[in-house]
């Protein structure tokens, strides 16, 4: 008896063991191990993954080399090292690999304890106990405690499935041998048997050691729970008595027992979960300012509790609720009543609960919505480091398309950028033109919003991939919805066949443009190279402070730069940092003299732009309704916002100021003096939208010159397109705190901006000139950049003629903005008047966007776009990535099939290929054609 256990405990240990060896190192590798190596170095494969894949690669064949050196003369010892070491640690790297996905402080406590519990089995396996180490021997009695505590939990959670495993895999045996002599009555044994005979002898081996390996290790998952737990139970019970011996028996028991208690209230203590006091506080949202200051006094635990709930499905295999796989199965297997199938569920969740999420899976919905009407910003663009993460813990295929995750993300490369300038006296023309180059496997898109000085106007838009202007593909102006709509669907058409490239050139802002472009091409495999696409876009600009501006980024998504990009400017090469993708302008060559231009267009106006001359007058005797914005995060401005208000009330002794404050959850209240911060509570989200509606709700009849809203860079993305602006009586300014300009404003909102002669600014400075320089001349329709640009109405048979002709796009950009004041902006005619303004003019417009297209299918999408009601309507780009979701083990059984079923499958599966190659064999003409 004692040289059969031998025999099978060496059997178990070297044949698992060299089946896996054969398999991994001289099947699977050859043939795809250095596809698996290079993806492993672009990055195909996460770095999670990749530690997993190595760990498993590596864990056999170090424990057979072991076992060869020092346990090959002692096979119960080699059991040890399979079920107590090799077993256990590739069982964790395929969790890992397969089922878990990022930690959470329960999870990471019991994989770290699992993980020191081998480690510790491992030292008493090769080196025994430490008798002459007084500090060691304590130490190892209690670091054994954890292991005999671990055996324990291990051992439970894998009874839950091993005992109806080993219930099914005997059914599935038995049944399978009652049916062997009613299948060997048919004639299809004789083709699987010649099939397997006259297939090659490699794939007839690899496909029996793979099924061989498969059903061995079935086998030994069965009976892994009771080699583990007998395993550390006996090696706890070695060190006790070695260390009862040497140092008592009280003191050992003293020590298991709290090592135990400690466990357990680690492992207790390690399973809060954030979202439960987040939802707590948040259920329903607070109304009043003191439930309100109450959150905020925790707003760090609402943070990570809501992101918690957002990201469950990649930090918790399941919810609690949905982990009910288990109640089926049993009820099935066992013919369990409901109440009783449910008793060893919750059982099997108590043990699991450092895994399971305390919640529903709903909940990631309910968390992104709450964290905008909290924290005002959305929960993927505020929490985008913990979200990365999290997605690079699980296989997720990343979306091609630039979302709030791809923000300053490095994933396409700059490769090249140069700057080129055309002077013509007093304006430029400025040529900008970069090269992407993209070394991922996949298409990948690329997003840029800056902004250029509200008299600039862009020009022009192309992509090429070879350098050469005269290929390249030219733009078309057309309705900003139209233009929209067709980008998006060709964006969601590459995601599913192959894509071709357009690109997208918007105004959205008075100073803020929105490019993106789709696809930049994937590396090619074949010639060892990136995927390229070359840009131009040109502009035209009139010169501030002695230099030609260039365009200053406000946010970048999926692209990146480093110190070997070439930037190259009219004065030679210049180095730039990572967070700088252009200089603040390109110094002008002569010195310039501002002069007068003027430029008649068929409409029947006339376009003329004259130098501003003289200093302006002081803002005096105007009646201003300054509005402040209260929202969350406006909070990080607060020390801005005093110093903001102290400038404002210097002009209060010659105008007349109207203090306004508006809050989340409409609490607006108009003040008889100025506010300061510290008496303001910032909580929630309030859009520029919601500003007006709630000023215009304290207006009442007050009249007044210039409306103020004083506010921070804001969240474009949480803009609600249906939500409605009222149209403001005077005109309206809104001052960003921060330096920032916002990427974008809703459409509505732009367009009561330009419609009111309003604008927008960053400093107090800056917005009280130009109020007062506007005031002056209200024949004016724009001050700006040093220019007063009048439009006035022609006779048709007026000459075009102008001082200049490529100034007609300059002047055609003022133009289209004093249509869009004077019109209703509402009426598509009206739309289609300034939009055939740009079109002639080729410029991009809040109303007319630049889109380039490369094919005639896209062509005919835009026709019919164009042909749409609906051409201008353009919606708000949200930017959220669509998020994949992992699956879920514990809810479906479908998804875990049963021991017996996959060997079945397996074999059937082996059958079937070898089967079908033999007829190849016999019928060669099925593979020709």
């Amino acid at each position: 008896m004692k040289t059969a256990i031998h025999l099978l405990c060496a059997g178990i240990f070297w044949i698992w063991n060299l089946c896996f060896l054969l398999l991994i190192y001289f099947g699977l590798l050859p043939v795809s191990g250095f596809e698996v190596v290079r993806a492993m170095v672009d990055g195909t494969i996460p770095f999670p993954f990749v530690v997993s894949l190595v760990g498993i690669l590596v864990v056999p064949p170090v424990c057979t080399g072991l076992g060869f050196w020092r346990l090959r003369r002692h096979p119960v010892l080699l059991m040890r090292l399979f079920y107590g070491i090799e077993a256990p640690l590739l069982g964790l790297l395929l969790l890992r690999l397969f089922v878990l996905r990022e930690t959470t402080p329960g999870s990471a406590f019991v994989l770290a304890a699992f993980g020191f519990a081998i480690a510790t089995f491992a030292l008493e396996l090769f080196f025994g106990y430490a008798a002459y180490q007084k500090p060691l021997a304590w130490f190892q009695m209690a670091t054994h405690s954890l292991v005999l505590m671990v055996g324990l939990y291990v051992g439970g959670i894998l009874l839950f499935y091993t005992v109806p495993a080993l219930c099914v895999f005997l059914y599935t045996f038995v049944t399978g041998l009652l049916h062997v002599t009613s299948l060997l009555q048919g004639d299809w044994w004789r083709d699987v048997f010649r099939a397997l005979t006259s297939s090659p002898w490699h794939s007839l081996l690899w496909g029996t050691m793979s099924l061989f390996l498969f059903g061995f290790s079935c086998t030994l998952f069965v009976a892994m729970p009771y080699g583990l737990v007998n395993l550390y139970t006996r090696s706890w019970g070695r060190i006790l008595t070695a260390f009862g011996r040497q140092h008592g028996w009280r003191q050992g028991g003293l020590v298991t027992g709290g090592v135990a208690i400690a466990t357990l209230l680690l492992f207790i203590q390690t399973q809060a979960q954030p979202q439960v006091k987040a939802f707590q506080l948040l259920d329903p949202l607070p109304q009043t300012e003191v439930a309100r200051q109450a959150v905020l006094a925790q707003s760090e635990t609402v943070r990570q509790g809501l992101t918690n709930a957002y990201l469950q499905p990649y930090r918790y295999l399941s919810p609690w609720p949905e982990s009910n796989a288990l109640v089926s199965w049993y009820q099935d297997l066992f013919n369990l009543s409901l109440d009783q199938a449910r008793f060893w569920q919750n059982w099997h969740n108590r043990f699991l609960s450092p895994f399971l999420y305390q919640g529903q899976r709903s909940d990631d919905a309910k968390a992104a919505q709450l964290y905008a009407q909290v924290f005002d910003q959305p929960i993927q663009k505020a929490e985008r480091q913990p979200i990365q993460q999290a997605l690079q813990s699980t296989v997720n295929r990343e979306e091609t398309k630039a979302g709030l995750l791809n923000i300053n993300q490095e994933i396409v490369y700059l490769a090249q950028q140069q700057v080129s300038v055309q002077e013509q006296g007093d304006w430029a023309e400025v040529t900008l033109f970069e090269r992407y180059e993209n070394n991922t496997p996949q298409d990948q898109e690329i997003f840029y919003s800056f902004s250029l000085p509200e008299s600039a106007v862009i020009t022009g838009l192309w992509l090429g991939d070879d350098l050469q202007p005269q290929t390249r593909y030219p733009f078309v102006v057309s309705p900003r919805g139209a233009a929209q709509k067709v980008y998006n669907e060709e964006v969601e058409r590459g995601q599913r066949q192959a894509p071709t490239d357009p690109a997208l050139l918007e105004q959205v802002g008075p100073q803020q443009y929105r490019l993106r472009v789709f696809p930049i091409p994937p590396r090619n495999t074949v010639e060892g190279r990136p995927g390229r696409t070359d840009l131009w876009l040109t502009y035209k600009a009139l010169p501030q402070n002695d230099q030609w501006p260039l365009p200053q980024l406000t946010e970048k998504r999926s692209i990146y730069w480093d110190r070997k990009t070439a930037h190259l400017r009219p004065q030679g090469a210049t180095k730039l940092d990572q967070d700088t993708w252009l200089e603040a302008g390109i110094p002008v060559a002569a010195s310039v003299q501002p002069r007068r231009h003027q430029a008649v267009f068929p409409e029947g106006y006339r376009v003329i732009a004259e130098p501003l001359s003289g200093t302006t007058a002081p803002l005096q005797g105007q009646h201003l309704a300054l509005v402040m914005d209260t929202s969350y995060s406006m909070q990080a401005q607060s020390k801005r916002l005093a110093k903001t208000v102290q400038e404002l009330e210097r002009i209060g002794n010659n105008n007349t100021l109207d203090w306004y404050v508006a809050g989340a959850e409409d609490t607006p209240q108009r003040l008889d003096k100025a506010p300061h911060p510290k008496d303001l509570l910032f909580f929630g989200s309030l859009q520029l939208s919601e500003m007006l509606k709630q000023f215009e709700q304290l207006q009442d009849s007050r009249s007044y010159d210039a409306i103020i809203l004083v506010t921070d860079e804001g969240s474009y993305e949480l803009a609600n397109d249906e939500a409605e602006v009222p149209p403001p009586d005077a005109p309206l300014w809104v001052l960003h705190l921060g330096g920032h300009l916002p990427s974008a404003y809703q459409d509505a909102v732009l367009q009561a901006i330009q419609a009111s002669r309003g604008g927008v600014a960053t400093e107090v400075s800056e917005l009280l000139q130009r109020l007062a320089m506007n005031r002056q001349d209200s024949r004016v329709a724009s001050v700006a950049d040093g220019y007063v640009w009048r439009v006035e109405p022609v006779s048709a048979d007026q000459s075009t003629d102008v001082s200049a002709p490529d100034f007609i796009a300059l002047a055609a950009r003022q133009l289209i903005l004093k249509l869009g004041r004077d019109g209703d902006m509402g009426q598509l005619e009206q739309l289609d008047r300034v939009h055939a303004v740009a079109k002639r003019s080729q410029i991009v417009t809040p109303y007319s966007s630049m889109l380039v297209l490369v094919d005639a299918r896209q062509r005919e999408a835009l026709r019919q776009a164009e042909a749409s009601a609906d051409r201008f309507k353009r919606q708000v780009e949200m930017g959220n990535d669509t998020l994949t979701q992992p699956a879920n083990l514990l809810n479906d059984p479908a998804s875990a099939p049963e021991p017996g079923v996959l060997l079945g499958l397996g074999g059937l599966a082996a059958v079937l290929w070898l089967q079908r190659r033999s007829q190849n064999r016999k019928m060669p003409w099925i593979n020709k054609g």
